[in-house]
């Protein structure tokens, strides 16, 4: 069984992104949640409701625009695989060592790739759909 040797420099560049976004993301959880002491301490609950509804729609539309196109990635990577009848294509740079499938087993795994990346969409949309729904339902 032929094994696609990992690339390092993918592997450091995608542990420093995930570093560098999980910091990032603590620190705006952290502002958050002071300005909302702040803010509560001023508002009553219609006022902070009113305040709070715009965040929560950027929030869940970025939630839905992640979801979309994670889903439509892994379609593009599952039609690129089902094409070739390789996983992983040729060219693709791996963090770890990977076996090497060829023919019906790659084919597979290209179209459950391209099945959950359908899926991923459709719940982007319910979450863009419900989203909508629940932010127009408050206060």
């Amino acid at each position: 069984m032929d094994i696609q040797p990992a690339d390092p420099g993918q592997r450091r560049r995608v542990a420093i992104t995930l570093i560098s976004a999980a910091i990032g993301l603590l620190a705006v959880v952290v502002a958050f949640e002071l300005w909302l002491q702040h803010l509560s301490a001023q508002l009553d609950t219609l006022g902070l409701i009113a305040k709070i509804k715009p965040m929560l729609a950027v929030c869940l539309s970025l939630i839905a625009v992640c979801l979309a196109a994670l889903g439509l990635h892994l379609v593009a990577r599952g039609k690129r695989i089902v094409a070739e009848r390789r996983f992983p294509p040729r060219d693709t740079r791996t963090i770890r060592d990977t076996p090497v499938r060829e023919g019906d087993d790659a084919a597979r795994i290209g179209l459950a790739s391209q099945i959950g990346g359908l899926i991923l969409c459709v719940v982007a949309l319910a979450v863009t759909v419900l989203g909508w729904i629940w932010i127009h339902g408050i206060g």
